[in-house]
């Protein structure tokens, strides 16, 4: 007899995004601990882009 060990692990979501000409593609994971949200890191990222852009 086998045993089965159940996890409670999902599958991450991806999703594409285009914004101003650059294609952004987005894989969210859960992760525990995690200090900052989805739409906050998206945001911290875009605007590193654009910061980097603009130099």
């Amino acid at each position: 007899m086998s045993t089965v060990t159940s996890q409670n692990k999902t599958a991450p979501v991806v999703r594409q995004y285009e914004i101003g000409g650059v294609r952004y593609i987005v894989k969210a994971t859960v992760k525990d601990g995690a200090k900052e949200t989805a739409v906050k890191k998206i945001r911290r990222l875009l605007q590193n882009d654009l910061s980097k852009a603009a130099t």
